[in-house]
């Protein structure tokens, strides 16, 4: 049996974002920050209830996010830094926990093989 924690940063990182984008998109009446702050809500649930899919899509959007962020950020858009930040470590948490999740399960096939 796999006995892991889910990756609560990245769940809780994935809250705060979607938050902020939830902020936002009251402030300036956007649809798309809206939209996206619900998406990183919904995400962060998943990815707290350790949903393949959620996680999977949850990096996928991240990694696609932290670039436009880090492009943002290096022609000069400094308010970036916080969503680059964010976001990276987001990524790390996620990438760690699949790391473990692979590590986990190619030792169990072996111990079944063996």
């Amino acid at each position: 049996m796999l006995n892991l924690k889910p990756p609560r940063l990245a769940t809780y990182m994935l809250t705060i974002n979607g938050v902020l984008l939830l902020g936002y998109a009251y402030y300036w009446g956007s649809l798309v920050y809206l939209f996206f702050g619900l998406l990183n809500l919904i995400l962060a649930y998943g990815v707290g209830r350790e949903n393949r899919t959620a996680i999977k899509v949850a990096l996928v959007y991240i990694a696609i996010n932290f670039f436009i962020a880090l492009f943002y950020l290096i022609s000069g858009n400094l308010y970036s830094a916080v969503d680059v930040a964010i976001s990276f470590l987001i990524m790390h948490d996620i990438l760690s926990y699949i790391q473990v999740v692979y590590q986990e399960e190619t030792a169990e096939e072996e111990e079944k093989g063996a």
